[in-house]
């Protein structure tokens, strides 16, 4: 039984990991529609986003069904059970992660020019390098168990925040014609589907704690130390 047990979570740990690269290659993908905007967007590049999102979609589905087996069939034991726990909730946050993506795409392709992307692309790009970093960082603290990578997630959500409201602020100086009205609500939807996507980063960190040390850190900061 035990070796039986061994395997399958072996299993569901290696579809975790393939889903969180997949989800890393969507953003970086999503990084390429939003810099390429103004240029023209490549149609192969939308066509791979969408079809990779219905990989993450059956990847939440197949890795869910294997986490409830192993509960059921082989009785893991406390450190296994929070390791399982840890990986569903985390897999809900890469899914999740995969759907502000395609969100994200349809925001930049409603844009009616470019002008307030490229006044605000530099921070922007920022913004989603280091949510790129947040997600990485937070899924690799799980694989490798390293604590302090997570940690490192949970304390760069503020630099997010700060990105999004400048961001946010800069728009608002920009002429205030119907188009950029719209544009505007379309530039708001991108970064702030860009924060949500760290606020998934940091659910991975919190979850990989969990499974790294048995402490439920949401919303406790104090218990990072």
């Amino acid at each position: 039984m035990s070796a039986t047990k061994d395997k399958a979570i072996e299993k569901i740990l290696s579809e975790f990991d393939k889903a969180s690269k997949l989800t890393l290659k969507q953003m970086e993908l999503l990084q390429k529609v939003i810099a390429s905007k103004d240029k023209g967007i490549p149609s192969e590049t939308l066509q791979q986003l969408r079809k990779n999102e219905k990989k993450l979609d059956a990847f939440e589905l197949k890795i869910s069904d294997r986490i409830i087996n192993a509960m059921v069939l082989y009785g893991p034991v406390a450190s296994e059970l929070r390791h399982l726990m840890a990986c569903y909730r985390m897999i809900i946050s890469l899914e999740r992660i995969g759907d502000l993506v395609i969100k994200t795409m349809n925001s930049v392709l409603k844009l009616n020019d470019s002008r307030l992307l490229l006044l605000n692309l530099e921070d922007i790009n920022k913004m989603s390098d280091l949510a790129f970093e947040m997600v990485s960082k937070a899924t690799l603290s799980f694989i490798n168990n390293e604590k302090e990578a997570a940690i490192w997630v949970i304390q760069n959500d503020i630099v997010v925040d700060k990105l999004n409201r400048h961001i946010a602020r800069n728009s608002i100086l920009a002429e205030e014609s119907h188009k950029i009205l719209v544009d505007y609500s379309e530039t708001r939807n991108i970064i702030s589907s860009i924060e949500r996507m760290a606020d998934h980063a940091i659910h991975i960190a919190e979850a990989s704690i969990f499974a790294s040390v048995g402490k439920d850190v949401r919303h406790k900061v104090d218990l990072l130390t």
